[in-house]
């Protein structure tokens, strides 16, 4: 706190001599990235204040050019709007007193006329991009070599966690522009400011400096699909961190119009199963097995290896069902295919090369012998090879059939 009885001028002095410790710091942080930074030609921003100092022409002439581009569009949109009301006259007149209006053999003529020739000549005005246009969409273009990169964000992002480190910051204090003791809120951080820092903390693991930035920036969203960016970015962290419970929380918040990721629809269903698997697995006191010849007329004659692993869920193993000459005829006649798309496009949902087995009759037989249950309306038997990071999300394995009999 600066005493009251300072004149004016050397206040300023002062906050402005702290001010540029501060910066002289913040500077310094930047530049620990320097090694990487020399192993580019092109000059990182976040490391220097002077390529700082460019950033600064850059936004300006990306606001003229923008300007341009803008007062190019609304000359167009002020003649279309002129033009419109004119139509929008003699339409609403037509409308009003249909009869007598296309009774006239004028009126007539310039309805065809005028949906034949002047809506065409207008909707090719609509669609061709003037050339002002074309001129600041080519200065955009041309521009977007002078804009900081991926890697000059990052290096932003660690500047920032160096800052609040060595001064011992909490998220919410630079968020609201309190920098070193002074409060500047028109230098606070934006909603979009505040999910950058939450996702570097993630991929930097600093997880909980991640979930200060993400609450900070969801209040200051407003738009609920920008809610939604950080309500999903949140419960990925959770999910991945096995608080489903909370993750599902921040799911929730999915507006209606927004369609689920597949990402979504998996930690969704994870956290279903988790919830409704309630039974706990009893290991019997030491395992049983026997042979099993009950299940079929086939068994008393052909008995199979049975392993119980739970009475309650019941559960079991059956050992040594597919012989070795079996699964070399499988492998050895098998021809895969990719399925890792759909309709030639990836699929997020699988990736693996599967091979449907030709001559299953005995297999399907073998787990009737097993189960007691009927084969009729099962798929065919496939092998399927993963790979590597190959997957299939959480689906359901069942079929819905109506009997409409």
């Amino acid at each position: 706190m600066l005493p009251c009885h300072l004149p004016i001028h050397l206040k300023s002095e002062m906050f402005i001599l702290k001010y540029l410790k501060f910066i002289g710091f913040l500077s310094a942080c930047f530049i620990c990235c320097q090694g990487f930074v020399k192993s580019n030609t092109k000059k990182s921003y976040a490391a220097s204040t002077m390529e700082l100092m460019k950033l600064r022409e850059v936004e300006d002439e990306l606001v003229n050019n923008l300007n341009g581009y803008v007062k190019t569009l609304k000359m167009k949109f002020n003649l279309m709007e002129r033009y419109l009301i004119d139509m929008s006259i003699e339409h609403r007149e037509m409308k009003s007193e249909y009869e007598s209006y296309l009774g006239n053999p004028l009126n007539s003529f310039r309805l065809i006329h005028r949906l034949h020739t002047s809506w065409r000549k207008w909707y090719q005005y609509a669609i061709r991009i003037d050339n002002n246009a074309l001129v600041h969409i080519e200065n955009a273009r041309l521009m977007r070599k002078m804009l900081p990169t991926s890697s000059d964000l990052q290096q932003a992002c660690r500047g920032i966690h160096n800052l609040m480190s060595f001064y011992d910051l909490k998220p919410d204090e630079l968020a609201a522009g309190n920098l070193a003791g002074y409060s500047q809120p028109q230098t606070g951080l934006t909603a979009y400011d505040c999910l950058a820092l939450g996702e570097f903390g993630v991929q930097n693991r600093k997880e909980d400096l991640a979930e200060a930035w993400y609450n900070l920036s969801l209040t200051r969203f407003e738009d609920i699909f920008d809610k939604y960016q950080v309500h999903k970015a949140w419960a990925l962290l959770l999910a991945k961190n096995k608080q489903l419970t909370e993750a599902f929380h921040h799911f929730e918040n999915k507006p209606e119009e927004i369609v689920a990721s597949n990402e979504v629809i998996h930690f969704e269903g994870v956290l279903a199963t988790k919830q409704n698997c309630t039974a706990v697995i009893q290991k019997p006191n030491r395992l049983h097995c026997r042979y099993n010849s009950s299940t079929t007329p086939f068994t008393r004659i052909a008995p199979l290896k049975m392993e119980e692993l739970s009475l309650d869920p019941y559960m079991v193993i059956f050992h040594d069902v597919v012989y070795d000459t079996e699964i070399d005829g499988m492998l050895n006649s098998s021809n895969f295919g990719i399925s890792e798309s759909v309709s030639g496009l990836k699929s997020e949902v699988r990736t693996s090369k599967d091979s449907h087995i030709v001559d299953s009759k005995t297999l399907n037989e073998r787990v009737t012998d097993m189960t007691g249950l009927s084969m009729e309306m099962s798929d065919p038997f496939s092998l399927i090879n993963y790979g590597l990071g190959g997957h299939f999300i959480l689906h359901h394995d069942f079929h819905e059939y109506t009997n409409t009999a």
